[in-house]
């Protein structure tokens, strides 16, 4: 637990601008929706969304959602259907080297859908644009459907963390890829 939160608050700090990213209409499965920059009242379709497909506690509180969408040294991005967000990623881009996904959340009502790909391919696009080198994440090692999309990405397994999450105590499969 105590890597989790020390890898967690080196994300934060206020001397970097906040990440610009333009709005945009994207099609999945024939469905349009908008994606774009999170906004602040996003935190309670967060969580919402982290609610239909976590056991409660769901993995962050409302309190962390809401530091991260305003965090300086990340994007987070919000699919929205009409008014609805229904899917979400999160990106630490601390330096100029490594991004590094915090969190991608699909709501159960759209999963199997390509949404996450989008998702992915966005993040990917976004940090080969700003010349990023690499890109890390943390995965529970029993969430078989995100390792599968990570894997297709081509992220490696780096390192296990063992005990890594505090509410349910799975170990992490830390992992990275070079863009």
């Amino acid at each position: 637990m105590f890597l989790m939160l020390k890898k967690f608050r080196s994300f934060f700090s206020s001397k970097t601008p906040k990440f610009d990213f333009e709005e945009q209409v994207v099609t999945v499965e024939d469905q349009k929706f908008d994606l774009r920059k999170a906004l602040p009242k996003d935190a309670i379709e967060y969580m919402k969304i982290q609610e239909t497909i976590y056991p409660i506690p769901v993995p962050w509180p409302m309190d962390i959602v809401e530091m991260e969408i305003g965090n300086k040294k990340a994007l987070y991005l919000s699919l929205v259907d009409g008014e609805d967000v229904i899917a979400f990623i999160g990106i630490a881009l601390s330096d100029k080297v490594e991004s590094h996904v915090t969190n991608l959340a699909v709501h159960v009502d759209y999963q199997k859908m390509g949404i996450g790909h989008l998702l992915m391919n966005q993040a990917f696009k976004y940090c080969r644009d700003r010349k990023f080198k690499k890109m890390s994440l943390e995965v529970d090692v029993t969430n078989k459907p995100a390792l599968a999309l990570y894997e297709a990405f081509g992220f490696k397994v780096k390192t296990v963390h063992k005990k890594y999450y505090f509410r349910n105590h799975h170990d992490a499969l830390e992992m990275m890829v070079d863009l």
